[in-house]
């Protein structure tokens, strides 16, 4: 079994979510192989208070789309992007 390491994601967050973070922009370190849903998990345990916003944002990384279990590589930008509303 090879041993796990760690590395620091970056993830913007924008909207409501950026409001209760106080910030638009986290760094999240979780151990490798890390998936979106190890960084999201990550940050809603540093922010229990904003769990529910937290599961509302729609992850997206290089502009596209991404499913929670996407495996991310060490570098890789996610953002977090909050739905919006209009018409």
């Amino acid at each position: 079994m090879s041993p796990a390491y760690n590395s620091v994601f970056s993830v913007r967050v924008n909207g409501k979510l950026a409001e209760q973070l106080g910030t638009s922009r986290l760094s999240i370190e979780v151990s490798e192989p890390a998936t979106i849903q190890d960084i999201i998990d990550e940050i809603k345990s540093r922010y229990p208070d904003s769990i529910s916003t937290i599961l509302e944002a729609i992850p997206f990384s290089a502009g596209t789309h991404k499913s929670v279990e996407e495996i991310v590589k060490p570098g890789q930008e996610i953002t977090l992007l909050m739905p919006a509303a209009g018409g």
